[in-house]
C-alpha cells in the first residue's frame, strides 16, 4: 500500500475568440465560431511521494511547444507542481484549436497566427492544471472495464492492387494505395475485408471524494473523436455529448479526462451498413435530427436545402454518430461503476516513470526518394489559386502546401536517415495500484496495444495515444501488414517510425511496466 491519495480535477476552455485555424485535414480551416464547447481537462493524483497529472485537450494534436510553454508557466508560478509528471493527450476532434505550423500561402482571410495561439492554448492548459493541482483533497479511485464499441477499422483491403486502378491519379503527397486503402469503398467486387478489427473495450479510472461521491472518470476508448471532422466550426466530437450526459447526471463540475487508446486504424465511422445506420438514426433520434437541421453548424460556403442531398445527409448523421457513441460510453460507465464502485481505494501504490527512447525510423529507398523529389519539383511548378472565392482560394493554397510540405518531408527525412536511424520519442508510464497507464506520441495502430496489453503484468493497461513529448508530434504507426497494404496512414508521408520501431515501442513499455510492478 502507499500514502494516502489527493485528487484535484481542472478545466479551462480553448475557444479563443476570433477566427481561428483548425486542422485536421489536408486543407485549412478557419473558425466560424464554437458549436459546442472545446475544453483542457485536467486531473491530479499525487500522495506525496510521487504524482501523475493527465491532462487531455479537444485538438487534433497537442504540439510540443504547447506542452514546453506550458511546463515554463508553472515552473514559474507554481514550482510545486511537478510539471515532467504532465501526461497531455489530444482527444484527435478534427474541428478544434490548433497551434499547427500552418505554412504560408497566398490568403486573403485573416486569422489568430501560431504564436498568439501557442501562448493562448499553453496558458489555458497550464491554468487546468494549476486549478486541478490548488483543488486537491484526499480522495479515492476506483477501476474496471467495460464494452462500448465506438471505432471500427477504417482500413479496406482488396483483393487487387487498387494503385494499379488508380493510375495516372494524382495523388502525390496524399496517399500510395495498394491492396489497402483507408476509407474505401466495401460494395466492390474485389473487396477482400477489413485490415483491423473493432475493439470494444472501454476502460475507465474512477475518481471519489472523502464522503465517496464519485467526481470524475479518466475515460480511455479505441477511438479517435473525429467525428464532424469537415466542420469550420470548433467542435468537440463525441467527448462534448458525453460530458454534458455525465454532468446531467454526477453535477456540472464532473470531471472528463477522455483518452483514445490505440486507434491509428479505427475511425468512429462504420464502413457498410450505411443505409442501416441512416435508418437507425432517424428512428432512434426524430428530435435531434429536426432540431441540427434547423440549426446547423456554420460554413462559409452555401448549404443545400434538399434533405436527401449527400452532404446534408452526412452532416446531420456525423452528430446523430456522436450521440450513438456518447450513449454507448456512457451506459458502459455506469455499468462498469454499479461493481466497480465497491472497491475503492484510498492508499493505491503510485508510480510515475519517464523514459526517452530510441525507435527505428523508417527507411526510405532512393528510388522511392528521387521520385518524391521529383513530385515535389512538380507541385512547386504549380501556381497558387487567385480565386474571388476566399474560402475556396484558402482549400486551394492550403492543400497546395500540404501536399509540398509532405513530399519534401519524405525527401528531408531521407537526407538523415543513415546519421539519425532512430527517433527520440517520450514513454509515460504510469502505476495506479493495479493498473496501469502507458503512453505514446503516435497514432498507433491497434495490434501494437494488444502486444501490450497481453503481456502487460497489471490487471488493466490504460493505453494512451497522442501524447505530446517534446522531440515531435505524432504520426502514424504502421504495423508490417499495413505498409505491406499501403493507403493512406501507411505511406511514407504519414510515417516517421517503422513497424520494427513499433515492436522496439512495445518492448521498452512492456520494459518500464514490469518494472513498475
Amino acid at each position: 500500500m502507499g500514502n494516502a491519495i489527493k485528487i484535484g480535477w481542472g478545466k479551462r476552455s480553448i475557444a479563443k475568440e476570433g477566427p481561428v485555424p483548425i486542422t485536421g485535414q489536408f486543407y485549412l480551416r478557419i473558425s466560424q465560431g464554437a458549436f459546442t464547447p472545446v475544453l483542457v481537462s485536467a486531473l491530479v493524483i499525487e500522495n506525496g511521494s510521487d504524482a501523475v497529472i493527465f491532462a487531455s485537450a479537444d485538438m487534433v494534436s497537442v504540439q510540443p511547444e504547447m506542452l514546453t510553454m506550458a511546463q515554463e508557466i508553472l515552473k514559474k508560478e507554481a514550482p510545486e507542481i511537478p510539471a515532467d509528471k504532465i501526461i497531455a493527450n489530444a482527444t484527435h476532434t478534427h474541428a478544434g484549436p490548433s497551434s499547427n505550423k500552418i505554412g504560408s500561402f497566398p490568403s486573403k482571410i485573416k486569422f489568430t497566427g501560431q504564436d498568439e495561439m501557442l501562448e493562448f492554448l499553453s496558458r489555458q492548459l497550464a491554468d487546468a492544471v494549476k486549478d486541478a493541482w490548488f483543488s486537491r483533497a484526499e480522495g479515492a479511485v476506483s477501476y474496471g472495464y467495460g464494452f462500448a464499441t465506438t471505432g471500427h477499422s477504417r482500413r479496406t483491403v482488396y483483393l487487387d492492387d487498387t494503385g494499379l486502378r488508380e493510375q495516372g491519379k494524382d495523388a502525390s503527397g496524399i496517399a500510395v494505395n495498394g491492396h489497402g486503402k483507408m476509407y474505401g469503398n466495401t460494395n466492390d467486387d474485389m473487396f477482400d475485408g477489413y485490415e483491423a478489427g473493432t475493439d470494444a473495450f472501454i476502460n475507465l479510472l474512477y475518481t471519489f471524494d472523502k464522503a465517496g461521491k464519485v467526481t470524475g472518470a479518466v475515460i480511455n476508448v479505441p477511438c479517435p473523436s473525429q467525428t464532424n471532422e469537415n466542420a469550420w466550426v470548433l467542435h468537440a466530437s463525441f467527448w462534448h455529448n458525453v460530458r454534458e450526459k455525465l454532468a446531467a447526471k454526477y453535477g456540472e463540475n464532473f470531471g472528463v479526462i477522455g483518452q483514445a487508446a490505440a486507434a491509428g486504424d479505427l475511425s468512429p465511422r462504420q464502413m457498410h451498413y450505411r443505409a442501416a445506420e441512416k435508418r437507425r438514426y432517424l428512428l432512434k433520434y426524430p428530435e435531434l435530427v429536426a432540431k441540427y437541421k434547423s440549426n446547423p453548424m456554420p460554413t462559409p460556403f452555401e448549404r443545400p436545402t434538399d434533405d436527401n442531398d449527400p452532404g446534408v445527409v452526412y452532416d446531420w448523421m456525423e452528430f446523430m454518430r456522436a450521440e450513438d457513441i456518447a450513449n454507448r460510453i456512457t451506459a458502459a460507465f455506469d455499468e462498469v461503476l454499479s461493481w466497480a464502485g465497491k472497491e475503492k481505494f484510498t492508499e493505491p501504490e503510485l508510480k510515475h516513470d519517464v523514459r526517452t527512447v530510441k525507435l527505428a525510423r523508417r527507411m526510405f529507398p532512393d528510388e522511392l526518394v528521387q521520385a518524391e523529389k521529383s513530385q515535389y519539383d512538380e507541385l512547386m511548378q504549380q501556381e497558387y489559386s487567385n480565386d474571388k472565392d476566399p474560402y475556396k482560394e484558402l482549400i486551394a493554397n492550403s492543400k497546395l502546401t500540404s501536399r509540398r510540405n509532405r513530399l519534401n518531408g519524405v525527401v528531408k527525412r531521407a537526407e538523415i536517415q543513415q546519421q539519425e536511424p532512430g527517433i527520440t520519442t517520450v514513454i509515460h508510464a504510469v502505476k495506479i495500484g493495479n493498473i496501469a497507464f502507458a503512453s505514446n506520441r503516435f497514432e498507433l495502430y491497434m495490434d501494437f496495444m494488444h502486444r501490450i496489453q497481453a503481456r502487460s503484468p497489471f490487471e488493466q493497461t490504460f493505453i494512451v495515444q497522442l501524447v505530446s513529448d517534446q522531440y515531435g508530434t505524432g504520426s502514424y504507426l504502421a504495423t508490417i501488414r499495413g505498409v505491406a497494404n499501403k493507403g493512406y496512414s501507411a505511406t511514407p508521408y504519414c510515417n516517421q517510425v517503422s513497424p520494427e520501431g513499433g515492436q522496439e515501442l512495445v518492448n521498452e513499455t512492456l520494459d518500464m511496466l514490469k518494472n513498475l510492478k
